[in-house]
């Protein structure tokens, strides 16, 4: 497969105007990587956000790996089926710490480098002991989706890139994982100006499933909405096959069914300090979602399940407000008819639900 190199140049380029000392400080760029082991079930999230500018602004990073209780040591087995370890830190952002041409950010705790094709990321919190490197090479068709969509007060900006090969391993305490071939990646890039807080918000996943006959798909699901999801832009799903585009759902062709806990709880929720200032708020969290999508020709049919859960909560650096992002994880199965053919296959979902 060709690829076409100044199209990921496009996506991954940093948008922030780093010769501008009064750029506007709701300028956001963030660097968005997710990683599925299909065979343990597995997943690990890895965000890497701008904000603001140099001097002004702060270098994000999150870190959140869900792995089956089984795969670890006993004493950091928890009484769940599957165990969340998580962290996120927000590094002052300096004069140096961000280039643009390669492009490439380093502050205490992180580094990300692309170059191209290739990537290389290194993300290390020691006081969660929590780390994970690892270099990347595009193998998937990428995408410029958007590049000025409206978005809050301002606009958002979307690429994606849903497949890479991956060498690497990640620790969690003293204990060391490897990433190789066996694993998915999928990667990501958001950028533009808007506030954390205002009326918005988004549906989005990525599944990575293997049909009965050994066919990879990767499924991306995507729906910008106000706060409550009763607006929005219309909903799409892009679907690969073979790390090719070959189908797009959209609009009136899709139901979304999201199912949700009987009662309230308190999710696993971070950063730290945003814990504590919302330690009394208890929510429903998303626990299933069914979608229904069809047109003339094609049909599909996704029952995902989420074992995995977390709360993510993102100040605005202006004012006090707040995003809630719901991280939530799991099974899938996938009901696939396209061009006459019928594709059954099983896999694994990363999603957000934001608000």
């Amino acid at each position: 497969m060709t690829l076409d190199l100044s199209l990921i140049n496009q996506i991954e380029s940093l948008r922030i105007p780093l010769d501008n000392p009064e750029s506007p400080l709701d300028w956001k760029d963030w660097y968005h990587y997710i990683l599925i082991h299909p065979e343990t079930g597995m997943r690990i999230l890895v965000n890497i956000t701008l904000m603001g500018r140099p001097q002004r602004g702060e270098i994000q990073v999150s870190l959140i790996i869900n792995s089956p209780n089984a795969l670890l040591p006993p004493s950091l087995q928890t009484k769940d089926l599957i165990a969340t370890f998580a962290t996120t830190v927000a590094i002052p952002w300096k004069a140096n710490d961000v280039c643009s041409q390669p492009l490439e950010i380093q502050a205490k705790g992180v580094h990300l480098q692309i170059q191209g094709e290739q990537s290389k990321i290194q993300v290390q919190d020691k006081r969660s002991q929590l780390s994970i490197e690892f270099q990347t090479q595009v193998k998937a068709t990428p995408l410029l989706v958007t590049e000025d969509a409206k978005f809050g007060s301002g606009f958002i900006g979307w690429g994606l890139i849903p497949g890479l090969e991956v060498l690497g391993k990640f620790n969690i305490c003293e204990t060391q994982f490897n990433l190789n071939s066996d694993w998915l990646c999928y990667h990501d890039r958001n950028f533009g100006r808007f506030r954390w807080g205002e009326d918005i918000g988004w549906e989005w996943f990525v599944i990575f499933a293997q049909t009965e006959t050994k066919i990879p798909l990767t499924l991306i699901l995507d729906w910008r909405t106000n706060k409550t999801h009763t607006q929005g832009g219309l909903p799409y799903i892009f679907i690969y096959q073979n790390h090719q585009l070959s189908k797009i759902f959209l609009g009136e062709t899709l139901r979304l069914n999201w199912q949700w806990s009987t009662v309230p709880y308190q999710p696993l929720r971070l950063p730290g300090v945003m814990a504590s200032l919302f330690s009394d708020r208890v929510l429903k969290m998303p626990q299933s979602l069914k979608i229904e999508a069809e047109d003339e020709q094609d049909h599909l049919f996704l029952n995902l399940n989420f074992d995995a859960t977390l709360e993510l909560i993102v100040p605005d650096n202006q004012s006090r407000q707040y995003t809630f992002i719901e991280e939530l994880s799991g099974p899938v199965e996938t009901r696939l008819k396209i061009n006459e053919t019928q594709l059954i296959g099983q896999g694994f979902v990363y999603a957000e639900y934001v608000q």
